[in-house]
């Protein structure tokens, strides 16, 4: 080779490195500013779809999951930080891409191999709605909580059931625990609960059919978390020009 041609491979080879190099400090600085420079932390997220019953092990061997950078303020409480912490666990349900993978998501091989139906009481059946945080109690509510629903028909306010319990929200079905009370309920509800707006409710075959009645004609779910052992009562239909017309005080 000249010398005149290996200069203009070494000029070639450093431009390109050179681009190289600009182009990360470009996308970082890009990340970092859609981020709002945000403090970010690690976490594992799921990369490729990830079946039920596939073990950790795997997940990771086969680029399942993948180590991420996120904003501190989005990463749940029960994020997955090491992965050893989930060594000889399996998926308990099916993951999409982007999810921030949480303790609960894997579980022993016992628990995976257990099917959701398992935990649907006799005579009922399962069925989910969509609701946003307004709608959904501030995502306050975990598995195993019951709430009201009201839907909204004619410009009226209508109690459609009341003391239903929720099988699951998303995709767990169990809430975690803690010693501190109000510290369990936060860590129960973002794991449970990952702004994902689904939950799942058990309720009669026919109660089933009135749910999604009202989900495909779009009656605005509302729900309304009810303390343990409340008892069902008579909600009254509430209209606009009926607002006003109820007692001032709150019992």
């Amino acid at each position: 080779m000249t010398p005149k041609r290996t200069v203009v491979v070494a000029v070639a080879v450093a431009v390109g490195v050179l681009a190289s190099v600009l182009s990360y400090i470009f996308l970082n600085g890009a990340q970092q500013r859609a981020y709002h420079n945000a403090k970010l932390v690690p976490a594992y997220v799921v990369a490729k779809p990830i079946p039920r019953m596939l073990t950790w092990t795997d997940a990771v061997n086969g680029g399942y999951v993948q180590k991420k950078s996120v904003p501190a303020e989005f990463r749940p409480t029960a994020a997955v930080t090491s992965l050893a912490a989930l060594q000889g666990k399996e998926a308990d349900a099916p993951f999409s891409v982007g999810q921030v993978v949480v303790t609960s998501m894997f579980v022993s091989p016992i628990a995976a191999a257990n099917t959701f139906s398992q935990i649907i009481p006799a005579g009922n059946v399962a069925v989910t709605v969509s609701v946003d945080q307004v709608h959904g109690v501030a995502g306050l509510p975990v598995p195993g909580d019951k709430v009201d629903l009201l839907i909204s028909v004619n410009n009226t306010e209508s109690p459609l059931l009341q003391n239903v319990p929720i099988l699951a929200i998303g995709q767990s079905t169990t809430a975690n625990t803690n010693t501190n009370a109000q510290n369990a309920t936060q860590t129960a509800a973002t794991t449970a609960n990952p702004s994902s707006g689904l939950f799942t409710f058990a309720v009669s075959p026919s109660d089933a059919a009135r749910i999604a009645l009202a989900e495909q004609q779009a009656m605005g779910i509302y729900m309304l978390l009810v303390p343990p052992g409340n008892p069902v009562v008579s909600i009254p239909a509430v209209t606009p020009d009926g607002i006003l017309s109820g007692p001032q005080t709150s019992s």
